[in-house]
């Protein structure tokens, strides 16, 4: 049986398999974008070299088997939050994945949040390509909740002959920094500010929260901060025993 506010260094469909049907309030994560083996450069290697650097056909495929466990996991109001951003090899890919998560799953894009960070990449090295200073993070919900799903949207005022609500402002731009400056091989983490924020946004205190790519342990760290539940799957051991060492 999982356990909450475990951190398990194992492939993400081995824990998920642990994990019962409509147990989480959420997912936060951001995959492996299918990157290394193809750089030479070692700025871009995030520490999945050896499972990463699939072909289109595959990368996709590898994320579908993700998403059919995530819809079966989370509550059916619940939201996956999912930071992936483009790259020079195949600039595409988001959006291939984005479409068939829509046709293959019941899961169904419901809003686009662009990060926007204090400093940009890759370095001006490209004689046509833009320096990238935002990234989108995918808000994914099951389709049948769409207009319905969990989000912490305060009410500002109500009209008092129609009884319509309206909530505060809240913009799909959030700035935050880029990680939380921890040196190691991993580099691709991004940082708790953006986590507590998207956390702010969509999950009540004691929400459990799955990170199916927890890295460093962001994820766990904000939420273990903002008094919600964690779990997470972490394949590689150096960045297993870093989480550990933060949350102490």
């Amino acid at each position: 049986m999982i356990q909450i506010n475990q951190i398990y260094n194992e492939d993400n469909l081995i824990t998920m398999c642990n994990i019962p049907n409509k147990f989480l309030d959420g997912i936060i994560t951001s995959p492996p974008y299918s990157i290394c083996g193809k750089r030479k450069d070692c700025y871009y290697n995030n520490g999945y070299s050896d499972i990463d650097g699939l072909t289109e056909e595959q990368y996709i495929e590898t994320r579908l088997k993700e998403f059919n466990e995530f819809e079966r996991i989370m509550t059916d109001k619940g939201v996956i939050l999912y930071n992936i951003s483009y790259h020079n090899e195949n600039p595409i890919l988001p959006l291939l994945l984005l479409a068939e998560i829509h046709k293959q799953t019941n899961l169904t894009l419901a809003d686009m949040i662009s990060w926007k960070k204090p400093h940009s990449i890759p370095f001006q090295t490209s004689p046509n390509k833009l320096s990238r200073i935002v990234e989108q993070v995918y808000v994914i919900v099951k389709k049948q909740h769409l207009q319905d799903f969990k989000a912490n949207k305060t009410v500002s005022t109500i009209n008092a002959k129609t009884g319509q609500k309206f909530y505060k402002n809240y913009i799909n731009y959030v700035e935050a920094k880029n990680n939380d400056g921890i040196k190691c091989d991993l580099k691709a983490s991004y940082s708790t500010e953006l986590v507590t924020k998207l956390i702010d946004i969509y999950f009540e205190p004691n929400s459990t929260i799955y990170d199916p790519f927890n890295g460093i342990g962001t994820t766990a760290l904000a939420c273990k901060t903002n008094g919600l539940n964690y779990i997470a799957s972490e394949i590689n051991i150096d960045f297993y025993n870093i989480t550990l060492d933060r949350l102490k």
